[in-house]
């Protein structure tokens, strides 16, 4: 009988930080983003899933048969971090057959929820099988915004009472918050909330078009003054897209549409079982119903890496675009064109440049184009 070999132990952040490091030098796949369902209780005026939150969608979900065909080949593909994600996950009438069955599989399973559907039921049945993180929405803390913008009344106690239950718990959860110009003045009382929490307190800005193209979500934005202001009394390390510290300016390396870590090492999985790269690229989707997991994602890459600027745009030459968060598919739906700039991305990647860098920068759109406007 051999010796016994043990496995050496190392810190979680060690092991991620590893795993995905080879991952995308070697484009495998760890990650991924499954959404269940577009059915959730809430009708929150950001969010891009919600048109399809519509029972005329639902035939077109995939079934659980089929989700337990995927989650075999998510395993066989080498996936380790599975995301679990909706509308809202505990909308699905066969949720716990699903996550118990990719709980067995091994994966290190992260929820994203409104919050507030927990009930004493729910939380005892996680507890069984606890997952390694719950991601849970907190937009604001106020009862008639929180309803307003749910646009369920209610919506706030349930909220509460959620979080009660899972603060009671033990289970593993984060806070996240998306800034906007409705709830800029609650910066304050959401960081006491989530901190209350023994939790560090961090934000988002971004918002994107819905699935079938509407914008008016974008409506919702916070300014890039106010930014600029909130920019100024925040640590950096609070604003949860502002890790740009150490980043060289200069101009892109690549001509790829998607500079991004689109193509390497993620995938997204929506409802209907399309894959893609990731959440908000609609343009390459292979479905799952039609070609294996390996070939979709084989397929998928591919498309998205050959994806190439074909003409001049500001794009190609800003020296502030590690600092945005402009994606092609989003602008086609905001500007009619993927390659276009949208105005309010660059705006928003100057602030951060200029906050991070602390010097006065030349706007991506009133650079000179230096004679690059040529087709390749």
């Amino acid at each position: 009988m051999g010796e016994l070999r043990i496995i050496p132990r190392v810190p979680y952040g060690t092991f991620s930080e590893q795993i995905h490091a080879r991952s995308t030098q070697h484009q495998q796949v760890v990650k991924a983003q499954l959404e269940l369902t577009y059915r959730c209780n809430l009708h929150c005026r950001h969010c891009y899933t919600d048109p399809y939150n519509n029972p005329e969608f639902l035939p077109r979900e995939l079934t659980r048969d089929e989700l337990y065909r995927l989650l075999a080949e998510l395993q066989g593909l080498g996936v380790i971090w599975l995301n679990l994600s909706g509308g809202d996950i505990f909308m699905h009438p066969q949720f716990f057959d699903v996550y118990e069955h990719a709980y067995r599989r091994g994966f290190l399973l992260q929820l994203y929820t409104n919050g507030t559907l927990f009930t004493r039921a729910t939380i005892q049945r996680l507890q069984t099988m606890p997952p390694f993180t719950i991601d849970v929405s907190c937009h604001t803390l106020n009862e008639a915004r929180f309803d307003w913008f749910t646009q369920v009344p209610g919506s706030y106690r349930a909220f509460l009472r959620g979080m009660t239950l899972l603060r009671e718990s033990g289970l593993p959860f984060t806070l996240k918050t998306k800034l906007m110009n409705w709830n800029k003045d609650e910066l304050d009382d959401l960081r006491a909330y989530t901190e209350s929490f023994g939790q560090s307190f961090g934000y988002t800005t971004s918002l994107s078009p819905r699935l079938d193209g509407d914008c008016s979500s974008l409506t919702h934005r916070i300014s890039t003054e106010d930014l600029q202001v909130i920019g100024q009394q925040e640590p950096a390390s609070e604003q949860g897209e502002a890790c740009h510290a150490e980043v060289p300016l200069g101009r892109p390396e690549t001509d790829r549409l998607f500079r991004c870590g689109c193509g390497t090492n993620t995938i997204h999985i929506n409802a209907w079982g399309e894959l893609s790269t990731c959440t908000f690229q609609y343009e390459t989707r292979v479905s799952l119903r039609q070609v294996s997991l390996r070939e979709a994602v084989a397929r998928a890459f591919t498309q998205v890496q050959n994806l190439r600027y074909q003409r001049y745009t500001p794009c190609r030459s800003c020296t502030v675009h590690q600092f945005c968060d402009k994606q092609p598919s989003q602008a086609r739906w905001e500007m009619g064109d993927r390659q276009a700039p949208i105005p309010y991305d660059c705006d928003v990647a100057m602030a951060r440049a200029e906050s991070t860098l602390h010097q006065t920068l030349v706007h991506p759109l009133k650079r000179p184009s230096q004679g690059e406007q040529h087709t390749s």
